[in-house]
């Protein structure tokens, strides 16, 4: 069962998506403003390259890093490109990806946005670190409200049936990991469809659908023992006394 949290305002969610699509500032500005959760009290801050402070721990984007990029080193995977989807760096951010942070318009240029952090090109943003975690950190906090507005993160605490049928356990980590690999939507797709497995009228699945639930469930699995400080979250209303 999902722990309980007070609603989440709608001035809460606007700030969410503002800090997610615009980053106004620099990056660490934006973190010093994030809603300070619990989880981000007790974390230890991931100190980027060139003096940058991401709001997630370094353990969380080190395991995204080894598994998007294969890089298992601090300095590794950012000049990795992949040519066959155009994803980019360390954290292998797609184009469409780019396009929805505002780094990249509909062409497939740089904005102005990409501009303010140094980039120019593809080249510009595969030799600048400091660039990179500065958009991963945008990803993730577009991910996190994206993933509150359609109900999924809510289900932290809790458990689903896998595929094979054991327990896959719902965690911050796990979830914000599975949006960063399918997609916010197919987390939450992936979730409707666990609730009704053990339906007689549950819905049977397409090839395509059980290849993306898989790689959602592998995420939840993988991620589900990481700490992670939600940062477009405000805090969880404390239980009250009895």
């Amino acid at each position: 069962m999902a722990k309980p949290g007070r609603p989440f305002k709608a001035d809460d969610f606007k700030r969410a998506l503002a800090r997610a699509t615009e980053g106004h500032g620099s990056p660490a500005v934006a973190v010093a403003a994030a809603p300070r959760t619990l989880a981000a009290r007790v974390a230890t801050p991931f100190p980027g390259p060139a003096g940058v402070v991401a709001a997630h721990d370094a353990a969380f984007r080190a395991r995204i890093a080894r598994a998007e990029s294969g890089a298992t080193r601090p300095g590794e995977g950012y000049g990795a490109r992949n040519a066959a989807s155009g994803a980019l760096g360390r954290y292998q951010l797609t184009p469409q990806a780019l396009r929805d942070l505002g780094w990249k318009d509909a062409a497939g240029g740089w904005t102005a946005l990409a501009a303010r952090h140094g980039v120019g090109s593809d080249e510009g943003f595969l030799s600048s670190a400091a660039a990179q975690e500065a958009a991963m950190g945008a990803y993730l906090r577009r991910a996190e409200a994206l993933l509150h507005r359609n109900g999924s993160l809510a289900r932290s605490g809790g458990a689903v049936p896998g595929l094979d049928g054991s327990p896959v356990p719902l965690t911050e980590a796990g979830l914000v990991a599975a949006a960063h690999r399918r997609g916010a939507g197919s987390v939450a797709r992936y979730l409707a469809h666990r609730n009704t497995a053990a339906s007689a009228d549950a819905p049977p699945l397409s090839a395509l659908d059980r290849r993306a639930f898989a790689a959602v469930e592998r995420r939840l699995r993988d991620f589900a023992a990481l700490p992670y400080a939600v940062a477009a979250r405000p805090e969880r209303a404390a239980a009250p006394a009895g």
